[in-house]
């Protein structure tokens, strides 16, 4: 179950901050959060969400951690130089 925490944004309209927190054997396992400006629009993610959570293999999808910048260029670096001829061409 999803919890909605409400709070007065600076310019004075209200803000609401939709969470999802599953837990498993104590521990949490996977968190997510997200705002939006009115309630129902709120209400609706957590059940969406949930729901997509819920499907077999979704958790694992969902908290799969992701490759930086830096990585990336190192992974493209590391295949070009093995495709890339051993001299170089002149122009």
């Amino acid at each position: 179950m999803g919890t909605i925490t409400t709070r007065k944004r600076k310019n004075g309209f209200t803000a609401y901050t939709a969470q999802i927190r599953i837990m498993q054997k104590g521990a949490t396992v996977y968190q997510e959060s997200q705002t939006f400006d009115r309630k129902v629009t709120a209400q609706a993610w957590i059940k969406e969400r949930e729901s997509d959570l819920a499907s077999p293999g979704a958790l694992e999808k969902a908290s799969r951690k992701g490759v930086t910048v830096k990585e990336m260029i190192g992974l493209y670096l590391a295949e070009y130089e093995q495709l890339r001829p051993e001299s170089p061409l002149v122009f």
